[in-house]
């Protein structure tokens, strides 16, 4: 069986799989700018499914170079866009040389790491180069996302927007589902009463223990954009700003049964990039 038919023998749900695990390993990387080890074994567990032989990198570049001519970042761009964009033969022989070098520190280190990264990006995008055309939001969106309850105060709302480092929050209040933004915390909190000690600091402890609900209408929340997970990509991008403008859709099991309407996902036009 060729390399071509390999790639065309992925079905749907293991191109998401494949791409997902590529995707986490490229954000691990990023977390660490010295460990690329987990890119290289999402790469190799895709290698091995494609090349149904157990071995090392070497053994599945043909496998992935065919697969990499369905990313436009990997064939094209290196060729037409003025020395910006590596060619996948260039990345992968940067990644799979410094697999098997023990020296896995440094500015060497952090080097290949971008360079691996960048190899994730061009794969995530030929696995998904098939799927766009009939793609659904629950093919794109964040599974289990975090959101907060109306009771909570804001100080928690606060607290899982640093920790996690997202701008948004999808809190439901009776049946209707609304976003807290970033912005809006900042509003409420404004910028002072930072200082521990200082003279306004006490009314910026009374707004964060404020129960969110609570803080209305002085801490807004927003309307949300909402759409189920069945639904097209292109049902998404007919909502793009300013209809939609939180920059987030939330993604619910159900739009018209009031009993359920409950949280499955969230997706922003950062996940279709």
């Amino acid at each position: 069986m060729s390399s071509v038919s390999n790639c065309s023998d992925l079905s749907h749900a293991e191109k998401l799989y494949y791409r997902d695990r590529i995707r986490e390993a490229r954000y691990s990387a990023l977390a660490d700018a010295e460990g690329f080890e987990s890119i290289c074994f999402a790469l190799e567990a895709l290698g091995l499914r494609l090349n149904r032989k157990q071995g090392d990198m070497g053994r599945y570049r043909e496998e992935l170079k065919s697969l990499s001519s369905r990313s436009s970042t990997l064939e094209h761009l290196p060729v037409n866009g003025q020395g910006y964009h590596s060619s996948f033969d260039a990345l992968y022989h940067a990644v799979s040389s410094a697999r098997n070098d023990a020296m896995h520190t440094g500015v060497y280190a952090r080097s290949v790491t971008q360079k691996a990264m960048e190899l994730c990006i061009g794969l995530e995008e030929a696995l998904m180069a098939d799927l766009d055309k009939h793609g659904v939001v629950a093919d794109y969106m964040v599974k289990s996302p975090i959101s907060v309850q109306p009771w909570r105060p804001v100080a928690h709302a606060r607290q899982l927007m640093l920790m996690h480092s997202i701008s948004y929050l999808p809190i439901r209040i009776e049946s209707d589902w609304l976003v807290l933004s970033e912005t809006a915390v900042l509003r409420y909190l404004g910028l002072i009463g930072r200082t521990y000690n200082g003279p306004e600091s006490h009314a910026r402890k009374e707004r964060l223990g404020t129960p969110i609900l609570n803080a209305r209408p002085r801490l807004q929340l927003s309307p949300a954009a909402l759409l189920v997970e069945t639904a097209p990509l292109e049902d998404l991008m007919a909502k793009l700003p300013g209809e939609n403008s939180t920059g987030i859709w939330l993604v619910l099991d159900d739009l018209e049964d009031t009993t359920r309407r409950n949280l499955v996902g969230v997706i922003t036009p950062f996940d279709l990039l």
